[in-house]
Protein backbone atom coordinates (compact mmCIF):
# COMPACT_ATOMS: atom_id res chain seq x y z
CA UNK A 1 0.00 0.00 0.00
CA UNK A 2 3.00 1.98 0.27
CA UNK A 3 4.45 2.37 -2.83
CA UNK A 4 0.76 3.07 -4.16
CA UNK A 5 0.53 6.01 -2.26
CA UNK A 6 3.32 7.56 -2.63
CA UNK A 7 3.02 6.68 -6.55
CA UNK A 8 -0.49 9.11 -6.04
CA UNK A 9 1.60 11.70 -4.38
CA UNK A 10 4.03 12.10 -7.32
CA UNK A 11 1.30 11.91 -9.74
CA UNK A 12 -0.25 14.85 -7.96
CA UNK A 13 2.64 16.57 -7.98
CA UNK A 14 1.71 19.97 -6.12
CA UNK A 15 -1.90 20.14 -6.32
CA UNK A 16 -2.30 17.34 -3.46
CA UNK A 17 -2.18 19.38 0.06
CA UNK A 18 -1.70 17.42 3.47
CA UNK A 19 -4.46 16.72 6.15
CA UNK A 20 -5.98 19.02 8.08
CA UNK A 21 -6.69 16.16 10.73
CA UNK A 22 -4.89 16.67 14.32
CA UNK A 23 -3.15 13.33 16.06
CA UNK A 24 -5.94 13.27 18.48
CA UNK A 25 -8.43 13.27 15.62
CA UNK A 26 -6.11 10.40 13.59
CA UNK A 27 -6.49 8.02 17.30
CA UNK A 28 -10.15 7.11 16.23
CA UNK A 29 -8.86 5.68 12.78
CA UNK A 30 -7.22 2.38 12.39
CA UNK A 31 -3.49 2.43 12.10
CA UNK A 32 -3.19 1.09 8.63
CA UNK A 33 -5.43 4.28 7.10
CA UNK A 34 -3.70 6.72 9.74
CA UNK A 35 -0.65 5.71 7.32
CA UNK A 36 -2.78 7.71 4.29
CA UNK A 37 -2.88 10.84 6.16
CA UNK A 38 1.34 11.40 5.85
CA UNK A 39 1.24 11.81 2.07
CA UNK A 40 -0.24 14.53 0.40
CA UNK A 41 -3.08 13.13 -1.11
CA UNK A 42 -5.83 15.58 0.29
CA UNK A 43 -8.04 17.89 -1.97
CA UNK A 44 -11.16 18.47 -3.43
CA UNK A 45 -11.86 15.49 -6.27
CA UNK A 46 -8.24 14.73 -6.73
CA UNK A 47 -8.61 11.58 -7.07
CA UNK A 48 -11.16 9.12 -8.72
CA UNK A 49 -12.06 5.36 -8.39
CA UNK A 50 -11.72 4.16 -11.98
CA UNK A 51 -14.88 3.61 -13.54
CA UNK A 52 -16.54 -0.21 -13.76
CA UNK A 53 -17.64 -1.13 -17.46
CA UNK A 54 -20.66 0.26 -18.10
CA UNK A 55 -19.75 3.33 -16.14
CA UNK A 56 -20.45 6.52 -17.81
CA UNK A 57 -16.97 8.61 -16.02
CA UNK A 58 -14.29 7.46 -13.59
CA UNK A 59 -15.91 8.58 -9.83
CA UNK A 60 -14.11 11.48 -8.48
CA UNK A 61 -13.39 10.72 -4.96
CA UNK A 62 -11.54 12.80 -2.12
CA UNK A 63 -10.24 11.35 1.40
CA UNK A 64 -11.77 13.20 4.55
CA UNK A 65 -9.63 15.65 5.56
CA UNK A 66 -11.86 17.48 7.80
CA UNK A 67 -12.74 17.36 11.70
CA UNK A 68 -16.18 18.62 10.82
CA UNK A 69 -16.62 16.58 8.10
CA UNK A 70 -16.36 13.52 10.54
CA UNK A 71 -18.21 15.11 13.36
CA UNK A 72 -21.12 15.95 11.02
CA UNK A 73 -21.20 12.24 10.11
CA UNK A 74 -21.56 10.97 13.47
CA UNK A 75 -24.27 14.17 13.98
CA UNK A 76 -26.55 13.18 11.67
CA UNK A 77 -25.84 10.25 9.83
CA UNK A 78 -24.59 7.36 12.45
CA UNK A 79 -27.18 4.69 13.09
CA UNK A 80 -26.86 2.05 15.52
CA UNK A 81 -25.48 -0.35 12.58
CA UNK A 82 -22.65 1.33 11.90
CA UNK A 83 -20.96 1.33 15.10
CA UNK A 84 -18.03 -0.22 13.79
CA UNK A 85 -17.79 2.38 10.76
CA UNK A 86 -15.60 5.58 10.21
CA UNK A 87 -16.21 7.91 7.33
CA UNK A 88 -13.07 8.07 5.39
CA UNK A 89 -13.76 9.78 2.20
CA UNK A 90 -16.38 11.18 -0.15
CA UNK A 91 -17.35 10.42 -3.73
CA UNK A 92 -18.50 13.10 -6.02
CA UNK A 93 -18.34 15.94 -3.76
CA UNK A 94 -20.57 14.74 -1.20
CA UNK A 95 -23.38 13.13 -2.85
CA UNK A 96 -21.78 9.63 -1.72
CA UNK A 97 -20.88 8.57 1.55
CA UNK A 98 -17.29 6.45 2.20
CA UNK A 99 -16.99 4.16 5.25
CA UNK A 100 -14.50 2.13 6.70
CA UNK A 101 -15.55 -0.74 8.76
CA UNK A 102 -12.67 -0.57 11.34
CA UNK A 103 -13.28 -4.45 12.61
CA UNK A 104 -13.50 -6.13 8.99
CA UNK A 105 -10.96 -3.74 7.43
CA UNK A 106 -13.67 -3.11 4.48
CA UNK A 107 -14.53 0.16 2.62
CA UNK A 108 -17.93 0.50 1.45
CA UNK A 109 -19.98 3.17 -0.60
CA UNK A 110 -23.35 4.54 -0.84
CA UNK A 111 -25.58 7.64 -1.10
CA UNK A 112 -26.26 9.88 1.76
CA UNK A 113 -29.94 9.21 1.20
CA UNK A 114 -29.48 5.67 2.39
CA UNK A 115 -29.00 6.11 5.78
CA UNK A 116 -32.19 7.39 6.45
CA UNK A 117 -34.68 6.85 3.25
CA UNK A 118 -33.36 3.00 2.31
CA UNK A 119 -32.73 0.34 5.52
CA UNK A 120 -32.73 -2.02 2.96
CA UNK A 121 -30.77 -0.81 0.93
CA UNK A 122 -28.00 0.45 3.98
CA UNK A 123 -28.08 -2.87 5.14
CA UNK A 124 -26.81 -4.40 2.14
CA UNK A 125 -24.18 -1.44 1.74
CA UNK A 126 -23.19 -2.21 5.45
CA UNK A 127 -22.80 -5.90 4.76
CA UNK A 128 -21.50 -6.14 1.33
CA UNK A 129 -18.47 -3.98 0.44
CA UNK A 130 -16.69 -2.96 -2.15
CA UNK A 131 -13.40 -4.62 -0.88
CA UNK A 132 -10.70 -4.11 1.69
CA UNK A 133 -8.89 -0.90 2.38
CA UNK A 134 -5.43 -1.65 0.40
CA UNK A 135 -7.50 -3.17 -2.57
CA UNK A 136 -9.73 0.36 -2.61
CA UNK A 137 -6.43 2.54 -2.24
CA UNK A 138 -4.93 -0.01 -5.24
CA UNK A 139 -7.73 1.40 -7.69
CA UNK A 140 -7.19 4.74 -6.90
CA UNK A 141 -5.80 7.10 -9.43
CA UNK A 142 -5.65 10.80 -10.11
CA UNK A 143 -9.00 11.88 -11.16
CA UNK A 144 -9.02 12.87 -15.03
CA UNK A 145 -12.19 13.62 -16.75
CA UNK A 146 -12.56 17.37 -17.86
CA UNK A 147 -15.73 18.94 -19.63
CA UNK A 148 -15.42 21.82 -21.20
CA UNK A 149 -19.17 23.38 -22.03
CA UNK A 150 -19.88 26.84 -23.80
CA UNK A 151 -22.16 28.69 -22.50
CA UNK A 152 -22.34 31.11 -25.07
CA UNK A 153 -24.02 28.49 -27.28
CA UNK A 154 -27.29 28.65 -28.05
CA UNK A 155 -27.42 24.50 -28.05
CA UNK A 156 -25.37 22.66 -25.62
CA UNK A 157 -21.78 22.29 -26.69
CA UNK A 158 -19.46 20.74 -24.67
CA UNK A 159 -16.31 18.24 -24.90
CA UNK A 160 -16.25 15.52 -21.92
CA UNK A 161 -12.64 13.12 -22.12
CA UNK A 162 -11.41 10.76 -19.73
CA UNK A 163 -8.38 8.57 -19.53
CA UNK A 164 -9.01 5.02 -18.76
CA UNK A 165 -7.10 1.76 -17.54
CA UNK A 166 -3.74 3.79 -17.79
CA UNK A 167 -3.54 2.91 -22.12
CA UNK A 168 -7.05 4.40 -23.22
CA UNK A 169 -9.15 7.54 -24.05
CA UNK A 170 -12.49 8.31 -23.62
CA UNK A 171 -13.87 11.13 -25.85
CA UNK A 172 -17.51 11.77 -26.67
CA UNK A 173 -18.30 8.54 -26.26
CA UNK A 174 -15.79 6.87 -28.02
CA UNK A 175 -12.71 4.86 -26.97
CA UNK A 176 -9.69 4.96 -28.56
CA UNK A 177 -6.90 2.76 -27.01
CA UNK A 178 -2.98 3.32 -27.33
CA UNK A 179 0.18 1.12 -26.83
CA UNK A 180 1.81 3.22 -24.23
CA UNK A 181 1.11 6.02 -21.21
CA UNK A 182 2.69 8.81 -22.60
CA UNK A 183 0.99 8.84 -26.25
CA UNK A 184 -2.28 8.55 -24.10
CA UNK A 185 -1.42 11.42 -21.69
CA UNK A 186 0.17 13.19 -25.61
CA UNK A 187 -3.69 12.88 -26.64
CA UNK A 188 -5.20 13.72 -23.44
CA UNK A 189 -3.16 17.61 -23.54
CA UNK A 190 -3.89 18.13 -26.91
CA UNK A 191 -7.63 17.55 -26.05
CA UNK A 192 -7.31 19.93 -23.51
CA UNK A 193 -5.79 22.63 -25.04
CA UNK A 194 -8.10 22.53 -28.24
CA UNK A 195 -11.12 22.57 -25.98
CA UNK A 196 -9.49 26.40 -23.83
CA UNK A 197 -8.92 27.47 -27.77
CA UNK A 198 -12.84 26.86 -28.34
Amino acid sequence: MTDKLLELEKQLDNYGVGTNLDEDTLLLFPENFRKIHSYRLFGSDLLAIPADEGDEMEQTFSFLSSKDSLNLFDSEFRTEQMDDFIQIGNVFGSSKIVLLNKVKNTVHIFYHSAISCDIESLTYNLENGVGSLEEFIQSLRPQTVCCFANRKSYYPEYNVFEIRDNFELLNDGEIIKYSDEKTVWEEYFKLVDNAVDK
